[in-house]
């Protein structure tokens, strides 16, 4: 098998003395989806967060494409990067977040648009004609013009997935991207990740969507009080669970 896309090796992030993740180890393989399933407070966005360095992790090592994420080291020690280089490294990892964090006063086509120009330097014409194709990508052609409060929860979501994919990511996070939703509404976004999954994007999905994660999902990683508890094929540990813990946390969320 070849070198993980993402290699997270002995993790430790606390927050005032309380340890969320607890020497956390993890592999993400090229082109696959990894889904983190856990109860609230088991450290699975925490750990998101960590990887494209939203959060700063306390010790142990995480690398995309073996490049370590926020530091750089020299002589031996691990030094953080300019705010600069964090961000030049952050435009190659999209993250899609609970509450889409869309620019209010942008048009959805701005909200596209703007990264590609201020990050990536695209000129205008071509970052519009790219937001377009990747509104059309996401069923939502018709509203380049809408503002996110003329938008419903969904269609928000699908705007953020958009904005995010403008960026060329060679990975993508998502951190429960449906649990701000109507039930109604999750369907369609699901339906755009799946799309993404079809078409080799490497995904990490933070999710309480276990029909999802069993469908879509190459690798489940269950966490459970800043540990993985149990990890492997959806299709195994989430019909047979070897731990007690998960076949409890299953029992409520199925």
């Amino acid at each position: 098998m070849s070198e993980p896309m993402v290699k997270i090796r002995g993790v430790h992030k606390s927050y005032n003395g309380v340890a969320v993740l607890k020497g956390v180890n993890l592999d993400v393989q090229r082109g696959e989806v990894t889904c983190l399933i856990g109860p609230s407070g088991s450290g699975k966005s925490t750990l998101l967060r960590c990887i494209n360095h939203l959060e700063k992790h306390d010790s142990g090592e995480l690398r995309v494409d073996d490049e370590l994420v926020g530091y750089e080291m020299r002589n031996g020690k691990l030094h953080e990067l300019s705010d600069k280089r964090i961000c030049q490294n952050r435009s190659h990892i999209g993250m899609v977040f609970q509450r889409f964090n869309l620019f209010q006063h942008f048009t959805v086509l701005d909200n596209i648009t703007i990264g590609q120009m201020k990050v990536l330097g695209v000129n205008r014409e071509s970052a519009v004609q790219k937001a377009r194709e990747l509104l059309a990508r996401v069923g939502l052609k018709d509203k380049e013009s809408s503002y996110p409060s003329q938008l419903s929860g969904g269609q928000q979501q699908r705007v953020a997935i958009a904005r995010a994919l403008a960026m060329d990511p060679k990975l993508m996070l998502f951190d429960e991207p449906t649990s701000a939703l109507d039930p109604e509404l999750v369907g369609e976004v699901l339906e755009v990740m799946r799309d993404l999954a079809k078409s080799g994007m490497t995904m990490i999905v933070v999710t309480h969507e276990i029909g999802f994660a069993r469908e879509v999902a190459n690798s489940v990683y269950f966490l459970d009080a800043g540990i993985i508890e149990e990890s492997g094929d959806p299709r195994v540990i989430l019909s047979n669970p070897a731990s007690e813990r998960l076949k409890n946390f299953l029992s409520k969320v199925l």
